[in-house]
C-alpha cells in the first residue's frame, strides 16, 4: 500500500530536538505513531561521528515516531540523502525508504527509513523503541 503522499515517520535524528530536525523545518507536524520492528542502537565510530538508531523491520517491539508532512520532493530527496538511500542503487543503501503501516497515528501509512546495511554492524536492541528517551537516559 502507498503512504498519503510524502507523509514521513521519523525514529531518531530526525525527531524533534535531535541532531537533524533542521531537515524538518519546513515540515508539517501530523503528530506521532507507532511503527513495528526493532531499534538498534548505531554506535559511534571511526565511520560514524554520532550515534543514531536503525530500525529493522522484522520484529514486534513497538517503536515511537512522529510523523511529518513534506512540504516537496526536495525535502524528501535531501533526508534520503542524508539516510543513504539511493533509490537507483538499493543494494547499495544503508537504509531504504518504505512505506510503513502506522498504529495510533493521524495516517495509516507513511514513509520510513528500514537498515539495509550488515546485521554486524547493529548495535543494542532498545526494548522501549524509544531513540530520545533512550538518548536522555545516556546523557547525550
Amino acid at each position: 500500500m502507498t503512504p498519503p503522499p510524502l507523509v514521513l515517520a521519523v525514529y531518531g535524528t530526525l525527531r524533534r530536538g535531535e541532531r537533524n530536525e533542521a531537515f524538518l523545518a519546513a515540515a508539517t507536524p501530523l503528530g506521532r505513531g507507532v511503527v513495528h520492528g526493532r531499534l538498534h542502537v548505531m554506535p559511534r565510530s571511526a565511520l560514524r561521528a554520532y550515534a543514531y538508531p536503525a530500525l529493522v523491520a522484522d520484529g514486534r517491539d513497538r517503536i515511537i515516531v512522529e510523523l511529518y508532512g513534506l512540504p516537496d520532493e526536495a525535502t524528501l530527496a535531501a533526508i534520503d540523502e542524508l539516510e543513504a538511500y539511493d533509490p537507483s542503487d538499493e543494494a547499495a543503501s544503508e537504509y531504504l525508504r518504505r512505506s510503513l503501516p502506522i498504529v495510533d497515528g493521524a495516517v495509516a501509512h507513511a514513509w520510513a527509513y528500514v537498515y539495509n546495511g550488515p546485521a554486524a554492524e547493529l548495535g543494542e536492541t532498545l526494548a522501549d523503541g524509544d531513540w530520545v528517551a533512550h538518548r536522555a537516559r545516556a546523557g547525550d
